[in-house]
């Protein structure tokens, strides 16, 4: 498990083993992507992995924050990889997914909205 990258960080390295992640945002149930999407590339390498949307968009807590699985990222080579987030500001975050009380919450500002790869 890593540790949360705040989505501004742009540049931020990681190292990651062979296998399946999930992408996952924290702070909030109600996350409205828009046209956000995060490319690991490889550092010293031509490699470049895109993240895939997630059809079922599962609820959790991770790092003792409410989180929202929202793609997942298949790496086939172990290496070490620099994040890069498109769109980060377009991204929405609110604390509860249920209309009600949804309705009287408002979104998480940009800095505060972070990603954690699992």
């Amino acid at each position: 498990m890593n540790n949360p990258i705040n989505i501004l960080d742009n540049n931020k390295q990681i190292e990651l083993p062979v296998g399946i992640y999930s992408l996952k945002v924290l702070g909030g149930w109600k996350v409205i992507t828009n046209n956000f999407s995060v490319i690991l590339r490889e550092i010293g390498g031509e490699m470049e992995i895109k993240s895939k949307d997630s059809f079922w968009k599962i609820q959790s807590f991770t790092h003792g924050q409410r989180a929202k699985k929202i793609a997942s990222i298949d790496i086939p080579k172990r290496a070490k990889y620099e994040i890069e987030f498109l769109n980060a500001k377009e991204i929405k975050v609110k604390k509860s997914n249920l209309m009600l009380l949804s309705s009287f919450q408002n979104y998480l500002p940009t800095n505060e909205i972070q990603i954690c790869i699992e």
